[in-house]
């Protein structure tokens, strides 16, 4: 959806949404305008019984206070998970502020051109760090910039200089792929696809995808300005990369240990004032957050507990997090036990996805019911009440959305397209056999077999085929030569393609297209694929380098 929107468009978006978030910031330093808004029956003001917010045992007065904070993470964040789960990864990752300032450097020309390897730590604990790097700011939320505007100001411009720092030492969307704490969020909500995103893989040829890294040429026409900076960039194909990564241990964690995450940080309010309708109550004007991390961080059953606030929020946070995790893998357990009973059983790939997407509509309703609705008291209760059931409604319609997709068969789809395109191109009048239909009106089961029993469709055909869909697919950046032969093991069984005819034939491509292979290859690569080690970029995007291509042992060899 958002795909095609154009750039000169998302720009213009994306320098609104920036100026908004700064304008935001300053507020957070010098507001004399919003405070008006909060004071006693506006429409923002703070409410509980006596007009006090009961905080510890003890009455605390409302009082008007500047609302930057409030509508940070009150407004802005809910929205941002709301258009991630919506729009998906495609419509944010073109809009994010952040995003956009770590861009800054490459569009002065300052910006260096190092890409993290992909045999390093980082590139290969990237999600676990950015995990980490998210429960360290729910704990500085909690601790430090939930309500000190000061504090928050200072937190949301340290996030923005780390972000820019990120993008002038390195090329393309490191920040995002690498160092993000929100990236994490981002993946949960919009993986495989948000309710109404794009399909990457089955997009025309040359298409620049989802939210690819993308820049206006001197024609005034849109070209991929990718770097590489990622092997299986969610950018390009969100849904593929989902099914690509599945079965990685860190998926577990990122899914499960969230909807800890997110129970216990609205838990914690409750046991911090001992009022469970304190974050209710809207009180977003302490000011002095610093000077309560040696205070009782537990107010339970009416008594202070001795344990320090700097101690009690993580270990709210790790306690509950870890309990969600170990739930959630005796749960998948359990279902995959029951699944093996079926007599048709689901795909492994398939029950993940399933229990990952059972994970993202729990987290999604209890962050909106446990933290955003009891923030919305402004409202009248008939918009309220319209904006629950809105929520319900779209995450159900997510999940219904998400539970039928398979591997299988977004491969077949895939698949499918390509080999439509290539059968088109073929010299060979393919009407006769379609009984007046057209090719775009075969599924991609009957564009199978329609290749296999067309007549005179010799091993010549096959190849070409397959070579016009590995150059397409390597075009759009959508698989790379290292991935490619296991991306596409349905699509040369279907056709009778050997992985030495694989082999062989991505060689050719090297050779003629030696653009397609941007990366070079590490010196030890296994025998049956090449593991593509990304060092420095040239200054250009897709320069080939000194690539080569391992061909796949023969059984006697």
């Amino acid at each position: 959806m958002f795909s095609k929107v154009s750039e000169r468009t998302m720009h213009l978006i994306r320098w609104g949404f920036t100026l908004g978030w700064i304008l935001l910031i300053v507020s957070l330093f010098y507001d004399p305008i919003s405070a008006q808004w909060t004071a006693s029956g506006q429409l923002f003001a703070a409410s509980a019984p006596n007009d006090c917010a009961l905080f510890q045992g003890q009455c605390l007065p409302l009082s008007p206070y500047p609302m930057g904070a409030r509508i940070f993470w009150g407004m802005v964040l809910p929205l941002v998970i709301i258009t991630l789960l919506v729009f998906g990864h495609e419509a944010w990752r073109r809009i994010c502020p952040l995003s956009f300032l770590s861009q800054i450097p490459r569009s002065l020309g300052v910006q260096q051109q190092f890409i993290i390897d992909e045999d390093s730590w980082l590139a290969r604990n990237a999600l676990t760090v950015q995990f980490c790097l998210l429960f360290l700011g729910l704990n500085l939320r909690l601790l430090l910039a939930n309500s000190d505007r000061l504090l928050l100001g200072i937190f949301l411009s340290l996030t923005i200089l780390a972000a820019v720092t990120i993008g002038f030492l390195f090329a393309g969307k490191t920040w995002c792929n690498y160092f993000c704490p929100m990236a994490p969020v981002q993946m949960i909500y919009s993986e495989p696809s948000g309710l109404l995103g794009s399909k990457a893989h089955t997009a025309p040829p040359k298409t620049i995808t989802q939210s690819m890294c993308r820049t206006v040429g001197k024609e005034g026409q849109e070209k991929s300005a990718c770097v590489a900076c990622k092997v299986g960039c969610i950018d390009i194909d969100a849904e593929g990369t989902h099914w690509e990564n599945i079965r990685q241990p860190d998926r577990k964690l990122l899914y499960y240990a969230y909807v800890g995450l997110v129970i216990g940080f609205y838990t914690y309010f409750g046991l911090y004032s001992g009022n469970w309708n304190f974050l209710k109550a809207g009180v977003w004007n302490e000011t002095s957050q610093l000077s309560t991390l040696l205070a009782p961080g537990f107010f339970i059953a009416g008594q202070a507990i001795a344990i320090p606030k700097l101690i009690a929020v993580p270990l709210t946070l790790t306690l509950f997090s870890g309990a969600a995790y170990a739930m959630g893998l005796w749960t998948e357990k359990c279902y995959k036990r029951y699944n093996k009973q079926l007599r048709r059983p689901l795909s492994v790939d398939v029950v993940q996805s399933r229990m990952f997407a059972s994970a993202t509509f729990l987290a999604f309703n209890l962050l909106f019911f446990m933290g955003v609705q009891p923030t919305l008291g402004y409202f009248p209760i008939l918009i309220q009440n319209l904006i629950s059931w809105a929520a319900i409604v779209l995450s159900s319609l997510w999940l219904v959305k998400t539970w039928k997709r398979s591997a299988q068969r977004y491969t077949r789809e895939r698949d499918g397209n390509l080999l439509r395109r290539q059968l088109g191109k073929l010299d060979i009048d393919l009407s006769q056999f379609l009984e007046g239909r057209s090719l775009e009106d075969l599924k991609p089961d009957e564009l199978y077999t329609l290749a296999k029993v067309l007549p005179n469709f010799t091993q010549e055909y096959r190849q070409q085929i397959y070579l016009g869909a590995l150059r397409e697919s390597l075009e759009k950046r959508s698989i790379l030569p290292a991935n490619s032969l296991h991306l596409f093991q349905a699509l040369r069984q279907n056709l009778g393609i050997t992985d030495e005819a694989h082999a062989l034939l991505l060689e050719k491509l090297q050779l003629e297209e030696p653009q397609l292979f941007p990366t070079k290859p590490t010196d030890h690569a296994d025998s049956s694929t090449v593991v593509w080690r990304i060092g420095k970029s040239e200054n250009k995007p897709n320069v080939a380098a000194n690539t080569t291509i391992v061909r796949p042992r023969k059984k006697n060899d």
